[in-house]
């Protein structure tokens, strides 16, 4: 109970900085789907981050996970032949920013490759993050639910990932 306290008061903070380092784009699908930037930032950081040569941190939107393993690539190209590799031993891969797991959310895409789109990919994230506020009642619940929607110690175990990821956030460049 500790925790969803703080993470709200948090949330309920002036942004204000905040949204001097979050990227445009998740400032406007975040707008478009209701909620601060710094949620959906916070779970694109839990999901894909990486640290630049230049050591800034941001998500990684050619990032693939397989199995519990990350791989993270330079560019589109790259990361959909990768994509396509895997596809063909299982369904079970998580694509891009917000690491959207083939297998289940194959429906919200038009091709696999397609769910590395930033804009997309984020949307679905929104969308998932948005049913999840409804149903849980506030952001770091709808954290879970997006991770594990029957809840349980693994939604809770992402719940405080997400409140670190959004202490953390002033530190992001």
């Amino acid at each position: 109970m500790v925790r969803y306290c703080a993470a709200l008061m948090l949330l309920m903070c002036s942004c204000s900085v905040w949204a001097q380092t979050i990227p445009s784009l998740y400032q406007r699908v975040a707008e478009d789907y209701h909620m601060p930037a710094s949620v959906l930032y916070s779970l694109a950081l839990g999901e894909s981050k990486v640290r630049l040569k230049s050591g800034i941190v941001r998500p990684w939107p050619w990032t693939l996970n397989v199995q519990g393993k990350p791989y993270f690539y330079a560019n589109f190209d790259e990361a959909c032949k990768a994509l396509q590799g895997f596809l063909k031993r299982t369904e079970m891969v998580d694509i891009g920013l917000t690491q959207h797991n083939w297998r289940w959310q194959k429906r919200y895409f038009r091709t696999p490759c397609e769910a590395f789109n930033p804009r997309l990919n984020l949307a679905h994230a929104a969308k998932v993050l948005s049913e999840g506020k409804r149903k849980r009642g506030n952001w770091v619940a709808a954290a879970g639910y997006f991770h594990r929607p029957a809840g349980g110690a693994p939604a809770r175990r992402y719940e405080a990932a997400f409140i670190r990821h959004l202490n953390q956030l002033g530190n992001v460049s």
